[in-house]
């Protein structure tokens, strides 16, 4: 009898542990089936959505990156560049007259008068104002395949010439080489373009330093700009080892003829790339930027000037790209470009670079 009872309790508690086992696969199911459902939808989100949650869950990321901005050129006024760096030659730009030739790769460079350097050119405040009311509606782009690098800065925009402006929104009168500004100028562009780039799930740094107050604190002219924008680089270097993408924002001088390029209707600001020939290891550079070319060939014909080798005798010639294999300066527009115009092309750089990125890096 003792041993019936046993033998009873057993299955007793076989029969339990069983019922207790399928009781608790079946509530994993139901939670595994609840997170797959949250996931999915997470992941159907559609862009616009994703891009709000990037924007409220950053709000820390940029106020930090802000005060590190206003810090960055006095930290750097102290500091020289790394040993083993090479150094940048500080050659004058080249001059280059468009009138001698239609080809799209021309550029141009003026040198920017002084007095527009010491102070900033009037500009036509009514213009500026009407911007606030514009409504610039990013281009239609096919998104594919849902990416982020999570808060990871792959990519660094700088401007070497940050006070480079725009003639539509200065007073009647102010010449190309009086077209710069210390706020509103071609730092506006690469804000932009960084939006763009993250909306496309590239994270990046937008870097919002005043060369031009470096270069007066020193005692240097306008040809020691890109020493002064290699500093930065190089500390951004040091503070960001996720770093992969290097983008030096420029405007040309060129008439707006070369500079604009109309697509479906609508008229965009025309790229071209600079890529410096004056160190060892330029291919690389050479490499990477064609291949941005080409997307743009592909995708949107006609926005791209084609891509410009310089060497040392027609300008600094490094560029700072030496200290990255992916790195170059794009000229977005000219000196006669609005701002509409230069937007829509920023929008569609950052989903190129994007596509490049996705493709083929990751």
């Amino acid at each position: 009898m003792k041993n019936l009872s046993i033998r009873k309790i057993s299955w007793l508690l076989l029969i339990s542990t069983t019922l207790l086992l399928f009781l608790l696969i079946y509530i994993g199911n139901i939670l595994i089936k609840e997170s797959t459902h949250h996931l999915a939808k997470k992941i159907n989100m559609n862009l616009n959505e994703y891009a709000k949650i990037i924007n409220k869950e950053d709000e820390d990321l940029d106020k930090a990156k802000t005060n590190r901005a206003n810090s960055k050129s006095e930290k750097i006024s102290n500091t020289n560049d790394v040993k083993g760096e090479t150094s940048a030659s500080s050659s004058s730009e080249s001059k280059i007259n468009p009138s001698k030739s239609l080809d799209n790769k021309i550029s141009q460079e003026l040198e920017p008068d002084i007095d527009s350097l010491k102070k900033n050119a009037t500009i036509n405040q009514k213009k500026i104002d009407s911007l606030k009311d514009m409504e610039i509606k990013t281009p239609k782009i096919e998104h594919g395949e849902f990416h982020s690098t999570f808060g990871k800065e792959v990519a660094f925009i700088y401007f070497s010439h940050n006070r480079e402006s725009f003639l539509p929104y200065f007073s009647e009168g102010t010449k190309p080489e009086e077209a710069y500004h210390s706020e509103f100028n071609v730092s506006l562009i690469g804000e932009r373009l960084g939006s763009a780039l993250k909306f496309n799930g590239v994270w990046n740094s937008v870097d919002q330093t005043d060369i031009i107050t470096m270069l007066n604190s020193r005692g240097l002219n306008f040809n020691s700009s890109y020493q002064m924008s290699r500093e930065l680089v190089i500390q951004e270097k040091r503070e960001n080892r996720n770093l992969e993408m290097l983008f030096d924002i420029h405007r040309d001088s060129l008439p707006k003829k070369y500079t604009t390029q109309e697509i479906n209707g609508e008229p965009f600001a025309k790229i071209l790339f600079v890529v410096g020939s004056g160190h060892k290891n330029y291919e690389k550079n050479l490499a990477f930027t064609n291949s941005l070319n080409d997307l743009i060939n592909k995708s949107y014909p006609g926005l791209s000037r084609g891509v410009i080798i310089k060497d040392t005798t027609q300008g600094n010639g490094i560029y700072n790209q030496d200290l990255t294999p992916n790195s170059v300066i794009i000229e977005i527009g000219g000196v006669d470009n609005t701002i509409d115009e230069l937007y829509r092309t920023a929008d569609v750089l950052g989903y190129v670079i994007g596509q490049y990125y996705w493709n083929s890096k990751h």
